[in-house]
């Protein structure tokens, strides 16, 4: 008996149905921003995405490409009310709709907003916010001590800061949208 092989994998699979609201608008009042390139070359695009959400007018949508999901702006956007549908082409292809309505589930606090002792949790908090929160709780750290930070992204500005300071560090990243890192101060 030959086995039988499976068929190629499909590229991603279909969105659910675009929600009416976005429906509604029509394709000449979407603005594309494509941050694709930017973020490949390292670089943060936050501020030029705010940008744009800021010159949206109530009936317009940006529509966002990225290389990955931007789980972390569902939040952020959100608590700007503003909804999102997503739709993967491929692993590295994103595009993701933001447009006025109901905000999301995502939008809401965090859980665990409410840190444990030794634990900061800078999720939803818009760039450089979590970069200072980090840098300002170290300051307090004595040799020996950990701080366990706790985010919705890699925080790749954050890294060469923590090694310039002298702090050691390792990242772990155990679903999408959760990110931990500890930090230790090492003994000088």
């Amino acid at each position: 008996m030959i086995p039988r092989r499976r068929p190629p994998a499909a590229v991603p699979p279909a969105p659910g149905a675009k929600p009416a609201a976005l429906v509604a608008i029509p394709p000449g009042r979407c603005v594309t921003l494509d941050v694709r390139a930017a973020i490949r070359r390292g670089k943060e695009p936050l501020d030029e995405i705010m940008a744009v959400v800021a010159g949206l007018a109530a009936d317009q949508a940006l529509v966002l490409r990225a290389p990955f999901e931007p789980t972390p702006l569902y939040r952020v956007l959100g608590a700007r009310g503003f909804a999102h549908w997503s739709e993967r082409h491929a692993d590295d292809d994103w595009s993701v709709w933001f447009y006025r309505g109901e905000p999301s589930a995502s939008a809401a606090a965090p859980p665990g907003a409410a840190a444990a002792p030794g634990t900061l949790d800078v999720r939803g908090l818009e760039p450089p916010r979590p970069m200072v929160a980090v840098l300002e709780r170290l300051e307090t750290l004595a040799a020996g001590e950990r701080l366990t930070v706790v985010h919705d992204r890699r925080p790749t500005f954050l890294y060469p800061q923590l090694d310039e300071r002298g702090f050691a560090h390792h990242t772990e990243e155990p679903e999408p949208g959760l990110v931990r890192i500890v930090i230790e101060r090492t003994a000088r």
